[in-house]
């Protein structure tokens, strides 16, 4: 039986790692013919060309992979392209040229409304005849790969991370600090424990999020056009998760140090910078909370537009116990500690980071907060005020229903807290 596409290009990377170039780029030239709209093995032709040293025809893949890419709605691959070319030709202007005419904040193309989409996967079908590995091979898959005719191109666009939040004057110098890595199955991305110090962002392959390396729990798979690691745009703190390769992948590195001194020059980007950090963590809570992640992602972001970032310093009595809860407030950065008063003592109940939400409780039931929320740490945080909230709940009444069901939690965690307090204080002296 003959393999699947999928097989030969598995193969391919087996053979890239062996470096086996000319083997490799057979195969990818059959599965260039038997599934022509994938990109994937196009970039695996572009590495094989450059093994062999064929430089020239290598920069000619790329650079059409990357313009393809670009009109297609895949930007991550587009610049993985790009930036491979420009290791070969400094010479890219064109290409940056319609990047920033395609996803800049000046673009009329790219739409925010529109999600970075998943690559395509490969057909399930047998695969064409491997190519002969003959003087010809090299030439005709180089032809192959550059080839993109009959392809029908999107009128909307994905918004580009962070790079559509910038005018097209800005594009360069963020350009110019992104790193392209391919990782192999297995290898690690990220280190459980190290600093925050880069934002990832995949482009093409799988990566799975892991704690504890040695017997480690998975918490999630991360699909081609995933963001991972934006941690380090507000602390510089260990890594509380570790990243690895599932499949042969390519990532994109934005190294935030960096960033941070082009931002002491250009208010440009420290404004897209900003506004791309708050994106991402509400865009995190709206799609994993089960309070709004059924809405659709056009409705999703209406949502996000009602909360307002609000700096809180250190030690500062964020909610009081038996007052009225102002609202919903999402921690971007700093560090909250809740408390309840319980016989005349506060007892403690948990200590939230960044990423976690409070206040929800008050606001469902429309009663007086049940616990004090104190900062632990100050920094950035995100609020949706009680007026916006029921303005939400009026239109969708699900996500009072949903926030019922958190608050029941919430509500329970409390209880066994105080439990927990009673059984120690009812223990009566430990002697030693």
């Amino acid at each position: 039986m003959s393999p699947k596409l999928a097989d030969l290009v598995s193969e391919a990377e087996n053979l890239l790692g062996e470096k086996n170039y000319l083997q490799a780029l057979a195969n990818l030239g059959a599965v260039i013919q038997g599934a022509p709209a994938d990109v994937r093995s196009r970039l695996l032709v572009g590495r094989a060309l450059e093994g062999l040293k064929e430089k020239g025809r290598a920069f000619e893949v790329y650079s059409s992979l990357c313009l393809h890419c670009l009109r297609a709605g895949y930007p991550l691959v587009g610049l993985v392209a790009l930036k491979r070319a420009s290791s070969i030709l400094a010479n890219v202007d064109e290409l940056i040229q319609n990047l920033m005419e395609l996803y800049s904040l000046d673009s009329d193309l790219a739409d925010p409304d529109v999600e970075l989409p998943e690559l395509p996967a490969l057909p399930e079908q047998e695969a064409p005849a491997v190519l002969p590995r003959d003087g010809r091979l090299v030439n005709q898959v180089t032809q192959l790969a550059k080839n993109f005719g009959g392809y029908r191109y999107p009128q909307r666009l994905p918004h580009f991370p962070l790079i559509s939040l910038l005018h097209a004057e800005a594009i360069g110098p963020v350009l110019d600090l992104m790193q392209t890595q391919h990782f192999r199955p297995g290898e690690f991305i990220v280190h459980e424990g190290e600093p925050c110090t880069t934002v990832y962002l995949l482009a093409a392959g799988e990566v799975e999020i892991i704690q504890g390396e040695k017997e480690s729990c998975s918490l999630a798979r991360l699909a081609s056009g995933s963001i991972f690691g934006e941690m380090a745009l507000l602390s510089d703190g260990p890594r509380m998760a570790s990243a690895r390769a599932l499949r042969e992948s390519d990532v994109l590195l934005l190294p935030v140090p960096e960033m941070q001194l082009v931002m002491e020059d250009l208010d440009d980007i420290t404004l897209a910078v900003a506004r791309f950090t708050r994106q991402r963590f509400l865009a995190n809570l709206l799609t994993s909370s089960p309070v709004f992640r059924h809405f659709d992602p056009a409705r999703r972001r209406q949502i996000m537009e009602k909360f307002t970032s609000v700096g809180i310093p250190t030690d500062e009595i964020i909610i009081r116990e038996g007052q009225p809860g102002p609202g919903l407030y999402l921690i971007l950065g700093g560090e909250v500690e809740v408390t309840k008063s319980d016989a005349g003592s506060q007892v403690h109940l948990a200590t939230l980071h960044e990423g976690s939400v409070f206040g929800e409780i008050s606001l469902v039931q429309d009663t007086p907060a049940t616990a004090t929320v104190r900062a632990l740490r100050g920094g950035e945080f995100l609020f949706l005020s009680r007026e916006d909230f029921n303005e939400l709940v009026a239109e969708h009444p699900q996500i009072k229903e949903a926030l019922k069901n958190l608050s029941r939690d919430r509500l329970a965690e409390q209880q066994s807290a105080l439990d927990r307090a009673h059984t120690i204080s009812e223990s009566g002296s430990v002697i030693i």
